[in-house]
């Protein structure tokens, strides 16, 4: 099954452990947000996951969108 879901969401790079009793992954790199009600639910059934979701960006991304923000007016 994890190979599957690397194949599908092509991360790239997934990171697996160990962290409070429980075998976590990271890593998942979602190139369109409109992937995750799929993979969650896939993650839910075939694993009885727990979910947690935390959006992080590269440097590059952070750059454009702060220049966003100044160009729009924001602070």
């Amino acid at each position: 099954m994890v190979q599957q879901l690397m194949d599908r969401v092509k991360p790239e790079a997934a990171y697996f452990g160990l962290h409070e009793g429980v075998r976590p992954a990271y890593g998942f790199d979602l190139q369109d947000s409109s992937q995750m009600p799929s993979l969650m639910e896939d993650l839910f059934l075939q694993f009885n996951a727990e979910v947690e979701v935390a959006p992080v960006m590269t440097a590059e991304d952070l750059a454009k969108g702060l220049a966003a923000m100044r160009s729009s007016g924001q602070s």
